[in-house]
């Protein structure tokens, strides 16, 4: 699911932000780690290919 971009406030992290709640490199930060914003950074590959995913279902799904 789409939520708005946080990233990690560790210096040592991976310079990319997260936007999708079910990517497991997001997943992994402590919530103190956890800044809202993007900041310059690049978007996960994780996250993209989560919401890749979760777009291409939803518009597979037949209309109700």
């Amino acid at each position: 699911m789409h939520v708005r971009p946080y990233h990690s406030a560790r210096s040592g992290a991976p310079h990319v932000f997260h936007e999708d709640d079910d990517c497991p490199a997001g997943g992994r930060l402590a919530w103190f780690d956890k800044v809202d914003g993007k900041e310059d950074r690049e978007p996960c590959p994780q996250c993209v290919t989560a919401t890749a995913r979760t777009e291409h279902a939803g518009a597979a799904a037949p209309a109700s």
